[in-house]
């Protein structure tokens, strides 16, 4: 099939000249033929001088594992409406993946494994002796063919720990087939936890799965707790010392208190002897808050206790007596608020 045209037509016997040469080549353009109507396109019609590629003229399917690389893809020239189903909604005002997130690389040791497929579900269970991993590690699996011409759709997925020595992920094929358990599978490699540079906000649950299932804060590991009950967390905590100013000198007037330590707490104020009040920085939701105080002992017991009627979003009122019900100022008293 011709794909061109060219600018001069030879006739038998015709003597071939520079000029004649010339204008063939420089008058030539391309014919329908010359491209794929479904995946190509002609920039202009009239002549046809230039070739390119429709949209979506690219499939998946004709691109290489691991060939599109950050450094041939140009910078904000991914749009949104580019992004395919489930992937973020972002906005001109959302902060780019790139710069709020890293994936620490756990693993870059190809692994070998063998893997089943499920029809209809797409499930692949894969078995892969000491994988390391955990429930939402992301694994890069390279998939071999059954020997009938079907195998797993190669790509990174979110695997789910069974054990120490098998996993599950779902294929992202439209309509797989069954897959006989045994066939070969690779992990290039796979990813760990994820550093947020910056804020992030959760729409939903966040949950903590796998094993083990860590929360850390800075530089410290909130415990795990066993059972399923509810972590509530304090809304406010100090501790100060009721002999003394807030500058530290010994003192029973009825100023400020010295603060030992806390947190969402602005002052503690002695009102009275024996009696203190606490001013919360960032207010408390309503008054139904819990306050638990404690206070240290002398040679004879002290308690310490809130006024319930004490109570506003913003203060509270602590009290510290004898066990004869005598107000006394104690060097140690401490409160926290739940709520």
């Amino acid at each position: 099939m011709a794909i061109l045209t060219t600018g001069n037509t030879f006739s038998t016997g015709q003597q071939v000249t520079a000029t004649s040469l010339n204008a063939a080549v420089n008058g030539s353009s391309f014919l329908d033929g010359a491209i794929d109507p479904a995946t190509m396109q002609f920039f202009q019609t009239s002549p046809k001088e230039q070739i390119g590629i429709k949209d979506l003229g690219v499939t998946a399917a004709k691109i290489a594992n691991l060939t599109v690389t950050g450094a041939k893809i140009a910078d904000a020239t991914i749009a949104p409406a580019k992004l395919s189903a489930g992937a973020p909604a972002w906005t001109a005002t959302t902060l780019n993946v790139a710069n709020s997130l890293d994936f620490a690389l756990a693993n870059s040791t190809a692994t070998a494994g063998t893997y089943g497929r499920a029809v209809t579900t797409g499930l692949i269970t894969v078995t892969m002796n000491g994988h390391g991993m955990v429930t939402g590690n992301v694994a890069l699996l390279d998939f071999s063919d059954n020997g009938s011409g079907s195998s797993g759709t190669d790509g990174s997925y979110v695997i789910t720990r069974i054990d120490d020595n098998s996993f599950t992920v779902v294929d992202t094929a439209a309509s797989p087939t069954e897959i006989a358990a045994g066939t070969v599978v690779s992990r290039t490699n796979y990813y760990g936890n994820a550093t947020i540079r910056g804020s992030a906000t959760v729409a939903g649950t966040l949950s903590l799965t796998g094993s083990p299932s860590n929360l850390t804060i800075g530089s410290a590991q909130v415990a795990t707790p066993s059972g399923s009950a509810p972590l509530f967390m304090a809304r406010a905590f100090v501790s100060f010392d009721s002999t003394r100013n807030s500058s530290g000198g010994t003192d029973s007037l009825n100023t400020a208190r010295f603060i030992y330590g806390g947190k969402n707490v602005t002052s503690v104020t002695k009102i009275a002897s024996g009696q203190f009040r606490v001013a919360i920085t960032t207010a408390m939701p309503n008054t139904n808050y819990c306050v638990v105080c404690n206070t240290s002992i002398a040679a004879a017991p002290r308690w310490a206790g809130v006024d319930p009627l004490s109570l506003t979003t913003t203060q509270f009122d602590i009290y510290t007596d004898t066990q004869d019900s005598a107000s006394v100022n104690q060097p140690y008293i401490s409160a926290v608020v739940f709520g």
